[in-house]
């Protein structure tokens, strides 16, 4: 089989919710079809029965009936595609760099005129949700009772 090396463009992906060509709900066979055979998997002996597979650190989240339905990343500050994704525009994303806050990310999502919704949950999470489905969780200082919210850094980018 042969495999494709994906441009990610993670500006793009904010915008449209679109993960190069992949889309949610395709399944493990369609995506391998298409050049994009997992780089790794944990959650199982071997690919075919693991719930998750791996490009770098970016992961494909599948269902009991292997269809897509998540795309997730928690290494925000070191985003890697492995060699199936190429990313050609990091957004706000440092790579090797602090990861950005919820107030940095609202302004950029504001600039870019993208309309989003925030939710706080008790576990000390904050997530924004855009309507095409790209979501950001934020995590606060648990020692640090007094840090202001807009201050939480992102630990999670994905779509769902």
């Amino acid at each position: 089989m042969k495999t494709i090396k994906v441009d990610l463009d993670f500006l793009e992906f904010i915008k449209t919710g679109k993960f190069g060509f992949i889309k949610l709900g395709e399944n493990k066979t369609e995506i391998e079809s298409q050049g994009l055979p997992a780089e790794n998997w944990i959650n199982g002996k071997s690919k075919e029965n693991s719930r998750i597979w791996r490009y770098g650190n970016i992961e494909f989240h599948f269902n009991e009936k292997n269809e897509l339905i998540q795309i997730f990343n928690d290494y925000i500050s070191e985003i890697n595609g492995g060699e199936s994704f190429f990313i050609s525009d990091f957004w706000i994303f440092p790579n090797n760099g602090e990861k950005p806050s919820l107030l940095k990310t609202m302004k950029e999502l504001n600039f870019l005129n993208i309309d989003f919704m925030k939710k706080t949950y008790e576990v000390g999470i904050i997530e924004i949700k855009l309507k095409n489905g790209v979501y950001f969780s934020f995590y606060g200082n648990k020692e640090n009772k007094t840090e202001s919210p807009n201050n939480w850094k992102m630990c999670v980018i994905g779509k769902k």
